[in-house]
């Protein structure tokens, strides 16, 4: 990947990670970005730990997903072309934030909880490779509705949040 890439993509992760923090902070939770920590968040894949009202802690990984809108799907990265294991294997977060870009909408729900739903489908669960900034990622394809249904069919918490877009936004986005 260039760096130019690399700095490209950098940058709209970093928008999703503003929402994910503007959500936080207004619903009252404590929301610290450790996304550029070398050893919780480079090294782990943890970007915001959180202590909700209640006084518990969550680590939160969020991801971006631009394409989202138009296959209602997440893509659960495995692995990488270097061999190595995707963040699905690698990242040491409790909770996922899952955004669309495109709707505006962010899906959180607990790393155990995607795990439950991956290997209790795993037959019906496509698994696709795909290029992604000059390199090749393979991925399973997690449907968020069918997911979203699962959950509450499981008495599992998911929760979806529409976000407003602010006048701060537009230059962001475009």
């Amino acid at each position: 990947m260039s760096n130019y890439q690399f700095t490209k993509d950098l940058k709209h992760g970093k928008v999703g990670e503003k929402w994910f923090h503007d959500f936080c902070i207004d619903k009252g939770i404590i929301c610290i970005n450790v996304g550029e920590d070398g050893f919780l968040g480079i090294e782990s894949g943890i970007d915001f730990i959180v202590q909700y009202t209640d006084g518990t802690i969550a680590k939160f990984d969020v991801k971006f997903d631009s394409v989202m809108h138009r296959t209602g799907n997440m893509f659960i990265e495995t692995y990488q072309d270097t061999g190595k294991k995707g963040w699905y294997y690698n990242s040491k977060s409790t909770c996922y934030c899952y955004i669309d870009e495109y709707n505006g909408v962010l899906w959180m729900y607990t790393k155990s909880t995607l795990e439950e739903y991956i290997n209790s489908h795993k037959l019906n669960l496509r698994s696709i490779t795909k290029k992604i900034d000059n390199r090749e990622v393979t991925g399973i394809l997690v449907n968020i509705n069918k997911f979203s249904d699962w959950c509450i069919e499981n008495n599992h918490n998911l929760i979806k949040y529409v976000r407003l877009l602010d006048i701060d936004d537009i230059d962001e986005v475009l």
